[in-house]
């Protein structure tokens, strides 16, 4: 069975803080259990024996984030007995615990040295749980960060294309759209198939917006790198068979007068299977 160098306890009111910290730590190499990078694996099992197991065995730390949401949840009290049952037996820190709040956490020794969340970004956290369980955050080259992501089905982003090696993400699990960019001009820029998540690339050439789409599957996603214009609308087809369109909103360029590289751009997601983005008429772009 899969033993994991930590594993993160938490309840769902801080999922966004701490899929950060599991991302940046996956990054450096960390072997972490996080639920839903092994929502696969752990599909159709008792979760109460898998969880008790992964939380009271097979883990050499577990990190706990301690809220009052935390202490009330069901799921996060099951974690932290099977947590604490390690920690009495073993009479060492297995326990790191993070805190949100003051809330008291019960089997706890109050006495616990703690580290605060406030204190911390989620990857200063990571680099500092890195130290704790003896992998050095270096180990890995620099670039293998985590890129920036947006979860929601649809939105509007804005990032440094030139850090992260271009890379953006879109959406979530099976929806999950890894974008890679690089620069053309300030009228223009290059979107690649390359991440792992990206089936193919496409540019509706016919379109002017997001909604104008009406049938995703139809167009040629034969090449590599697809350059989409200022206000161009592109189409992402994942290896899960979704699709993701997106519409270029503005584009800065920093070797053609623009203080900075930026990317801005409205997106929309067909989390129903659907190739047909026709629902999506308040995905337009600005004014």
């Amino acid at each position: 069975m899969k033993q994991y160098e930590v594993a993160l306890s938490f309840s769902g009111a801080q999922r966004e803080y701490v899929e950060q910290v599991a991302r940046f730590l996956q990054a450096r190499g960390v072997d972490v259990f996080y639920d839903e990078f092994e929502s696969v694996m752990l599909w159709g099992k008792d979760g109460v024996e898998e969880f008790h197991e992964i939380y009271s065995e097979r883990a050499s730390y577990v990190v706990m984030f301690i809220s009052e949401e935390y202490v009330a949840g069901d799921w996060p009290r099951h974690e932290k007995r099977s947590a604490l049952s390690r920690a009495i037996r073993e009479r060492r820190e297995y326990i790191l615990p993070v805190r949100f709040d003051n809330s008291v956490v019960p089997g706890l020794p109050d006495t616990t040295i703690f580290q605060s969340a406030g204190d911390w970004t989620p990857s200063e956290l990571a680099a500092i749980i890195c130290e704790k369980v003896g992998v050095d955050p270096l180990s890995v080259q620099a670039d293998a960060v985590p890129p920036p992501r947006m979860t929601f089905r649809t939105g509007e982003a804005a990032f440094d294309y030139s850090s992260h090696n271009g890379r953006y993400i879109i959406g979530h699990g099976p929806t999950e759209f890894e974008t890679q960019w690089s620069k053309a001009s300030d009228t223009s820029i290059h979107l690649y198939n390359d991440p792992d998540s990206i089936n193919g690339v496409a540019h509706d050439k016919g379109c002017q917006s997001i909604e104008e789409i009406a049938n995703a599957a139809a167009l040629d996603y034969t090449a590599r790198v697809r350059t989409i214009p200022r206000g161009g609308v592109a189409v992402l087809r994942n290896v899960e068979g979704f699709y993701a369109a997106l519409q270029i909103l503005d584009i800065k360029d920093d070797t053609r007068s623009d203080d900075r590289d930026e990317l801005r751009f409205r997106y929309a997601i067909q989390v129903d299977g659907s190739d047909d983005f026709s629902a999506f008429a308040e995905v337009k772009p600005a004014d």
